[in-house]
């Protein structure tokens, strides 16, 4: 399907910089729904693929070709691109592909290597092709729905601070994100790719990023609960983490996080160990893991200090990228 010429009603237009005010002020309610959309995300791709690294460079590699279409102004819908038995993908570098996701060059090409023995990938001469299976793998159904949610409550605090006349449904968002797929997930791989690369310079792997942000959601879901009805916690947006920190007591076992996240219970155990180590986790009497020292922690050594510094400028850049996310595909809707 191609674009439509039609007339833009400007003025109906959301800026970037609205959508941040909101993001702001409503921080503390759109950040437990952004984490449950991240981390439902983050789960069904390793119970997928149980590689993250292969995931993400599957993904890296289809957005590749959603960029092409949108180049050159062609927008499938969700049900046209994946009736599609194989596509051609733009040639694929490995030394860019190793730099952008940062994956060794080693693992880029032996991940790509294993993509073509799944039957995912195929090398015709000069042409590279996505076969159906490598297009099934991470068909993001589920994750439509969840980021549709995500969008429709921004929308309700956009209406209600009179940036939009009224808000957006669920079923509505999930319907114009399918009809203008290739468009809409393009502008979703540009925000998600990133962010994980960020996550992995700080963390060293996905995996165990993936594991320290459930107990990071946990936390967040009891620190929510408990200052309710205290929105005085709630003000200064700069210091989430150390609130975080501080109100969020309840941790997460072993056990629960290999539940949550399809993580093999010896893979756990191992990168739990190596955030204890890194500070970035602590254990409490009931063997529960909570983030960096715990509530009540007044007293953080010089790393965790760097550490936590390091990630609330990554949370916030994040923030603000998922405000662009939203608003590029809020401006799809409405204009």
């Amino acid at each position: 399907m191609s674009f439509t010429n039609k007339e833009i009603k400007f003025s109906k237009k959301i800026q970037i910089e609205d959508s941040l005010n909101v993001f702001k002020k409503y921080h503390d309610s759109l950040i437990t729904e952004i984490f449950y959309f991240q981390q439902q995300w983050l789960t069904n791709a390793f119970k997928r693929f149980k590689d993250f690294d292969k995931y993400v460079i599957l993904i890296y590699i289809i957005n590749k070709a959603f960029k092409g279409y949108n180049d050159h102004f062609i927008v499938n819908s969700f049900d046209d691109f994946y009736s599609k038995v194989n596509f051609e993908i733009p040639r694929i570098n490995i030394i860019d592909l190793s730099r952008e996701l940062n994956i060794s060059k080693e693992t880029t090409r032996r991940k790509m290597i294993e993509l073509e023995k799944d039957g995912a990938l195929i090398k015709e001469k000069k042409k590279v092709m996505l076969q159906r299976i490598g297009q099934e793998i991470q068909k993001p159904i589920d994750s439509i729905k969840n980021l549709s949610r995500v969008i429709s409550h921004f929308s309700d605090h956009l209406s209600k601070e009179s940036m939009l006349k009224n808000n957006i449904s669920k079923i509505e968002i999930e319907q114009k994100i399918k009809s203008n797929f290739t468009q809409c997930w393009q502008y979703f791989f540009d925000y998600q790719i990133p962010m994980i690369t960020r996550w992995k310079a700080i963390f060293g792997d996905i995996e165990t990023w993936t594991i320290w942000g459930n107990c990071v959601y946990n936390q967040n879901l009891v620190m929510s609960k408990l200052v309710k009805a205290n929105h005085e916690l709630l003000k200064n947006n700069d210091t989430w983490i150390k609130r975080l920190n501080d109100y969020g007591n309840q941790g997460l076992n072993a056990m629960t996080i290999s539940e949550l996240t399809g993580i093999p219970r010896p893979t756990v155990i191992r990168k739990l160990k190596i955030l204890l180590k890194r500070k970035l986790l602590t254990k409490d009497k009931n063997n529960q893991y909570l983030i960096f020292s715990g509530p009540g922690s007044k007293n953080y050594n010089t790393e965790q200090i760097k550490i936590m510094d390091e990630i609330d400028k990554i949370r916030k850049i994040n923030g603000n990228e998922f405000s662009n996310l939203i608003t590029k595909i809020l401006n799809i809707i409405i204009l």
